[in-house]
């Protein structure tokens, strides 16, 4: 039964790390295969490097013939991927990514929105808007967060997680806007509550709070096992 290796994978697309498995057995070129709905290059056009787990260079891959095993790949290093035609670099354009929109309308019936939150606040002090203060940034990102998207989370020297939105609004933990995330995987730090506070329901490890200028939403699927584990 051969192993399963769980690889880090970075681009000359994106400096956000994806985290990938795939059996020892899987050659070279299958993978580079599967690695092209990750980094938007064809296999042909892939060069691939090998690093440690320190980000040190290790080799080139280059016989496509031949497994992960065989080619010294061990779990937790990392694959850099350089698509040498360049066609990969309107990737790095975020517009690009197709996003969820909701009218007015609906979205003034949610009640755990920043919309419902901020006209709470204002209500119980009998203020104008201008007197709130929000980090503009922040509040201008979580306009376009909802609750039950599926969302990318992306923090510069992160692992990039994906999951679902389960809470947009302010919390008793800290200041300010948070967006709840119910991850995929147990990437996160709690069940959906903090300091006994509960602001959402999910396993633990699976719950995790972020700023919205970190959350990107649209049709992401998750993030798996990339090959048949029959094979394993």
């Amino acid at each position: 039964m051969s192993e399963v290796l769980s690889l880090e994978i970075t681009s000359n697309a994106t400096e956000f790390p994806y985290e990938k498995k795939f059996p020892s057995t899987i050659t070279l070129l299958d993978l580079k295969k599967k690695l092209e709905l990750v980094v938007g290059s064809l296999a042909e056009t892939m060069k691939v490097d090998l690093r440690n787990s320190e980000g040190n260079f290790v080799s080139s891959l280059t016989d496509d013939a031949k497994t992960l095993g065989a080619l010294g790949v061990k779990s937790g290093m990392h694959l850099y991927v350089v698509d040498s035609s360049g066609a990969n670099e309107e990737l790095k354009d975020a517009s690009m990514i197709e996003k969820y929109e909701m009218n007015d309308k609906e979205y003034d019936k949610r009640e755990n929105s920043v919309r419902a939150w901020k006209k709470k606040i204002l209500e119980e002090k009998g203020e104008t808007e201008g007197t709130v203060k929000v980090d503009n940034a922040e509040a201008k990102a979580a306009e376009g967060i909802k609750v039950d998207c599926r969302c990318e989370i992306r923090v510069a020297g992160q692992m990039t997680r994906r999951g679902r939105v389960a809470f947009v609004g302010e919390t008793k933990f800290k200041e300010g806007i948070w967006v709840g995330v119910h991850y995929d995987e147990p990437v996160g730090k709690n069940d959906g509550s903090v300091q006994g506070v509960r602001y959402f329901e999910c396993m633990d490890k699976y719950g995790g709070f972020v700023r919205p200028t970190n959350v990107t939403v649209g049709d992401f699927p998750e993030l798996g096992i990339d090959d048949d584990m029959d094979e394993i």
